[in-house]
């Protein structure tokens, strides 16, 4: 009887610890499905295997669905596919036999099976499903776009590559100097310097080779179109060259972009003879110049602008390649009147009239000039020659557009009929003090 007794205590004492056991593996071992590589992995090697288990005697595996999203450098999706594929004692082949695995990849893994519980009241199956993403070895690549990359003078080309690089090679056509680094601190970033850099060229930049800090390298070159400042411009009101320009006049000098640094308009710009003003700027891209007093008559205005590098710098970073400058002539106080029908030259100084005098202009065959002219050279003797003429040493010659002329007349024998072969004749002492009495840039006016 105690035997019998001691057998029935073995007996619930082995029971009690075959329950402990059990509950003890259902709380510390709870069934489930594990993936390799793990969730949320990043750099997975291509040549890495898919497995897939479950916990022993506690599951099985009923489907496996892999989905392959390819990206591009930035990281956006280009194209997706679903794969194909079986388990084969744990690990996941494809069902063309080709490797699972493609870098720049990413790969969402679903899994269906089924696991088994332990409980107190036995074992429970149930249906699950596990999901599961990793990212395969990105490969370095250069993110570059269609757009034309600009470059200023000094400043560096920056190449931003998707992924930390080592090391990477380049090439430059048309072929320029220049000097590469990879930045320590970012090692996602490179730049590139031009070396004899020059405004208005344009240039590819074709990335050709990079190392990634995981050894991965470049797998095609990429090129990114590259072009550098071009040359400010700059356009002078008045224009070089232009007379009878007002008195009042306030010159200005209109820029082809903003200016960025206006400030130095006082230290670039010039005015000849030296004249008190001011350089205002009435927008970011035109300064104009406000003489404190009008004018002199008659005077030329010289305006000079300082270039080069140090001088004015747009915003995008460029400048004047030389300097420039132009040149304009204040109206004078005289003016010679030349009126074809009342066949007289009268002349004004200040407005008011100082003399008239007869003349002979150009006859209907060969009609003189009409038009607002400004004498721009003298001579007291010249040769005229022309279709049908010649007229040796005629005096006291006043030149305003190109051949035509008014000048002295000593073949004439009466003045007041349009008779000469375009230009405006005058008696002979009339002549001589018009020719005295002329500075050059006196503004001529012919009309009817």
């Amino acid at each position: 009887m105690a035997r019998k007794r001691a057998v029935i205590v073995i007996a619930l004492a082995v029971l009690a610890v075959a329950i402990l056991i059990y509950i003890s593996m259902a709380a510390i071992f709870p069934p489930s499905i594990k993936i390799d590589p793990s969730p949320g992995s990043n750099d997975i090697p291509v040549d890495s295997r898919l497995k897939v288990s479950t916990s022993w005697l506690r599951g099985s595996i009923t489907d496996v669905r892999v989905k392959e999203t390819t990206l591009d450098p930035t990281g956006a999706p280009i194209g997706t596919r679903e794969v194909e594929g079986t388990l084969n004692d744990g690990v996941f082949v494809t069902a063309s036999g080709e490797p699972l695995l493609r870098t720049d990849s990413r790969y969402e893994i679903t899994v269906s099976g089924t696991l088994t519980d332990l409980t107190m009241t036995g074992p429970h199956s149930r249906e699950v499903t596990e999901q599961s993403t990793f990212q395969t070895i990105i490969t370095p690549a250069p993110i570059f776009t269609k757009e034309i990359q600009v470059v200023q003078m000094g400043e560096p080309i920056a190449i931003e590559f998707n992924t930390p690089i080592e090391s990477f090679s380049y090439e430059i056509n048309p072929q320029l100097s220049s000097r590469s680094r990879v930045d320590e601190a970012n090692p996602t970033k490179a730049y590139i310097v031009f070396e004899g850099y020059e405004q208005g060229q344009k240039y590819d930049l074709t990335v050709t080779g990079a190392t990634a800090g995981n050894g991965a390298g470049l797998q095609h070159p990429y090129t990114q179109k590259i072009a550098t400042t071009d040359p400010l411009k700059v356009i002078f009101v008045p224009g070089d060259g232009e007379s009878g320009v007002s008195l009042g006049e306030r010159p200005t000098l209109t820029f082809s972009e903003e200016i960025r640094n206006p400030e130095l308009a006082e230290s670039l710009l010039t005015v000849e003879p030296s004249t008190l003003g001011a350089w205002d700027w009435v927008s970011p891209d035109k300064v104009e110049f406000r003489p404190l007093q009008n004018w002199t008559q008659g005077a030329k205005i010289t305006i000079r602008l300082k270039g080069g590098t140090e001088a004015f710098r747009s915003k995008s970073g460029s400048f004047l390649r030389q300097d420039v400058e132009s040149s304009f002539t204040t109206k004078p106080s005289k003016m010679i009147d030349v009126d074809l029908t009342a066949q007289r030259v009268t002349l004004y100084d200040n407005d008011q009239q100082v003399k008239s005098m007869v003349c002979s202009s150009g006859s209907l065959a060969t009609p003189s000039l009409t038009g607002t002219y400004a004498v721009y050279a003298k001579a007291e003797k010249v040769d005229m020659r022309g279709d049908g003429y010649l007229a040796p040493n005629v005096p006291w010659v006043l030149m305003f557009n190109g051949d035509y002329t008014i000048h002295g007349n000593y073949w004439a024998t009466s003045f007041g009929t349009p008779t000469s072969h375009g230009c405006v004749g005058l008696p002979l002492s009339d002549a001589e003090y018009l020719y005295n009495w002329t500075p050059i840039g006196t503004i001529v006016a012919i009309h009817y």
